[in-house]
């Protein structure tokens, strides 16, 4: 068998799309899925432990547990003595310092010699000048004069350090955290949101529960020490401030928090947390016949296939080789089905078979992330209610409706068999699910083939959804679950999926593909059959005739071609397209010459035939420049094909009846049509030519020269790579009269006419 380009990527494809399916779903959890029933529904049998296994709590429980666990952990804090001690330290220092510039002062007073003045005035100075660095002059004028004062600073002092001062503020809100931040002007403190009432404070070699009031950061207990002092001496302004001032300067922090070891701690009480709710030992019964599904009866039926599915995991064949089998199974199924069934003469081009493999891969992947997607909402709280059935917010529909505008209603067929398949199996075999996703696809794609108008979009969705109603109806009815809160929330869900892939695809897919892969919709076309396009404007402006010309075949040909059942909008773009050549010389052509004037009339026959021939290869050079699709811009090539310029080939006979003239010096390069609708477009524009020149039109005369026309371009071989048959041609002759005959139809003669 010769492998083509085209077979080569069928079979690339094939391999390359089996791989992705075995590679995105290698988990045996779907397999086992089969064997789990739905939430609400009835147990059709009864169901005792073969083994005893646990129950394990799901990640949303575990994570619960997981934070009340660390949230019981108590913040860790350390008292650090030498730190105390080198604050108290500096602070007696400090004050020792005012004491000794206090006797220096009295003594310069007591003294009588000026040397003796002169050196302590000297000394204080310097002593002065050192204490100022850190409080005001004021303060240390107080304070030097005031021994009791110092005493009891000294003491308010070590007492509060005994009691800790936090380098960490305690809070249980923003709100609290604000007002301490604006309150007290600092506005980078460190700070933790705590709400237990309790904390660990390291102290010496012991740890004890100290509650959190007992953990003030410094501006706390600065207020604290300095209330204290203003009742010791309550009348003395001056000597409060200069309190305060030693306390703001000298107070700094000797209890720190511990944050790594009370993350480690936190840690370690998640690490604690039971993986499972409990035991189920052996002989136990899970639920009996006839019962309803509980969420716990459904956890304890999954917790043992998990129990079961690690006691076959040892087996040499287990569920994941069967899966991958059935897998590849359904991939070559696809494939086979479609290289044989689906009319591979809509696939002419080996990008096309690649949009097709890359829209199987695109529904694989969107299959493989919607699973992903339902396994969490499964597990988690999530805004979707309990009776949403998930399996319907898989986009099943998107490469249906994608493939049935790119190509037609078979392919779109074809893939909602092979998503339909695929959704069944990821619902756990469901057949239920097959059957209704493929009914929902079918009634969605009936409105979308061929499709000229977006509003086909809208009535798709209608079908849709009517019809994904009554299958849902169907699934509960078998499942007995039908309930009106069970049947509205996954109808929603899954219109609401419908409405989105349809959108989806409408919008943005479609359009994609046809870019990237060189595909011609009907959109498209009946974009393109717009008179204010700019290479209709140009036809019409530079070619009236031709143009004029190129409507009358295009409204033949469509008529013919929905006759005999072939793209009739395809047919009518081709035809208004076709002569787009001949704007670059259109007196040269018959249907655009005025007064008479034939400049073929001076030309030899060559000439004229290189003229006429040379509109095909300009139709097509122009056909880039307007980006006009290849779809449509094979007609300007293949209308004509390789027939003979029959005119300037009998001219030329004439005109050198001593030369051999060779009729292929007048056929035209081809290539011959390749498929039904360009051979339906060369008899249109051949026809309507020949039916413009007829006089007194009759249909006997029409019939016979419709016959002549087809059967000539059957002598000359100019359908022999098209699939028309010899039955398609009896019909395309039929058509064809049917539509002239109605364009020349004898008129009613007025009065005024006789």
């Amino acid at each position: 068998m010769k492998l083509t380009p085209m077979k080569i990527s069928a079979i690339l494809g094939w391999v390359f799309v089996s791989l992705l399916a075995v590679l995105l779903f290698p988990d045996k959890e779907l397999a086992q899925k089969a064997e789990t029933p739905y939430l609400g529904e009835v147990s059709a049998r009864t169901l005792i432990a073969p083994i005893s296994f646990e129950v394990p709590k799901t990640e949303q429980e575990l994570e619960v547990e997981r934070q009340k666990a660390s949230e019981k952990v108590n913040a860790v804090f350390e008292f650090n003595p030498d730190e105390t001690e080198k604050i108290l330290k500096t602070l007696k220092q400090f004050l020792s310092k005012i004491n000794t510039y206090g006797i220096l002062k009295q003594n310069i007073e007591k003294s009588t010699d000026m040397d003796s003045v002169q050196a302590l005035t000297k000394q204080t100075s310097v002593l002065f000048d050192s204490l100022k660095q850190k409080l005001s002059t004021t303060a240390i004028q107080k304070l030097s004069v005031e021994n009791k004062a110092r005493d009891s600073l000294y003491a308010a002092f070590q007492k509060m350090l005994e009691k800790g001062v936090s380098n960490t503020l305690i809070t249980n809100n923003k709100t609290t955290l604000k007002l301490f931040k604006d309150n007290y002007n600092a506005p980078d403190i460190p700070f933790i949101t705590y709400t237990n009432s309790n904390v660990s404070l390291i102290k010496g070699n012991s740890e004890i529960i100290i509650e959190v009031a007992q953990i003030q950061p410094k501006e706390h207990r600065i207020d604290e020490t300095f209330a204290e002092l203003q009742i010791a001496f309550p009348k003395n302004q001056g000597l409060q401030s200069a309190f305060y001032e030693v306390l703001y300067v000298f107070t700094e922090p000797n209890i720190f928090y511990l944050d790594k070891e009370t993350k480690l701690r936190q840690k370690n009480a998640k690490d604690q947390v039971h993986l499972s709710k409990g035991m189920v030992p052996k002989g136990i019964e899970i639920v009996a016949q006839g019962s309803i599904i509980t969420k716990e009866i459904l956890e304890k039926i999954e917790a043992l296939q998990q129990s079961l599915q690690k006691e076959a995991g040892n087996k040499a064949l287990t569920a994941p080789y069967g899966q991958a089998l059935l897998l590849f199974s359904i991939v070559s199924g696809f494939f086979l089905f479609f290289l044989v069934f689906a009319g591979t003469h809509l696939i002419k081009k080996t990008r096309h078979i690649w949009a097709i493999i890359s829209l199987l891969a695109f529904q694989l992947i969107l299959y493989w992330l919607f699973h992903r997607i339902s396994r969490e909402l499964a597990q988690g709280q999530s805004i979707i209610p309990d009776t949403v059935d998930l399996i319907w917010i898989y986009p099943f529909s998107l490469g249906p409706i994608i493939a049935t505008v790119l190509f037609n209603r078979r392919v779109g067929l074809i893939f909602s068999l092979f998503s339909s398949v695929f959704l069944s199996f990821l619902g756990g075999y469901d057949l239920t699910v097959m059957i209704s996703s493929f009914f929902v696809c079918w009634a969605t794609i009936n409105f979308l083939a061929r499709m000229r108008y977006r509003a086909q979009f809208a009535w798709g969705i209608l079908f849709g959804v009517t019809m994904f109603a009554l299958m849902l109806v169907i699934n509960l009815l078998l499942r007995n679950r039908l309930a009106f809160d069970v049947f509205y929330t996954s109808f929603i869900a899954g219109s609401l999926n419908l409405v989105l892939c349809t959108a989806l695809a409408s919008v943005l897919f479609i359009h994609l593909a046809e870019k990237l892969f060189g595909i011609t919709t009907f959109l498209s076309l009946m974009e393109m059959s717009d008179f204010n396009r700019p290479a209709l404007k140009r036809i019409s402006e530079l070619a009236p005739g031709s143009f004029h010309h190129s409507i009358q075949v295009s409204n033949l040909a469509e008529k013919v071609a929905e006759y005999i059942g072939a793209n009739a909008l395809l047919v009518r773009v081709m035809a208004l397209y076709h002569d787009i050549g001949k704007t670059l010389r259109p007196e040269f052509f018959t249907e655009n010459q005025k007064n008479g004037i034939n400049p073929h009339d001076s030309l030899d026959p060559y000439q004229s035939m290189k003229i006429i021939a040379s509109h095909v290869e300009q139709g097509l050079s122009l056909a880039k420049e307007y980006n006009i699709p290849d779809l449509v811009a094979s007609s300007i090539a293949e209308h004509h094909g390789t027939t003979t310029a029959q005119y300037f080939y009998h001219a030329a006979k004439k005109l050198h009846p001593d030369r051999e003239i060779k009729e292929s010096d007048f056929k035209y390069k081809g290539p011959k049509p390749q498929s039904k609708e360009t051979a339906i477009l060369m008899l249109a524009d051949s026809i309507e030519a020949t039916s413009r020149a007829m006089e007194g039109a009759s249909p006997e005369k029409l019939a016979e020269m419709i016959r002549n026309t087809i059967d000539l371009r059957l002598k000359e071989g100019q359908f022999s790579e098209t699939e028309l048959s010899v039955k398609d041609l009896a019909k395309l002759e039929k058509a064809f009269l049917l539509s002239l005959d109605g364009t020349f139809h004898t008129r009613v003669k007025y009065p005024s006419q006789k």
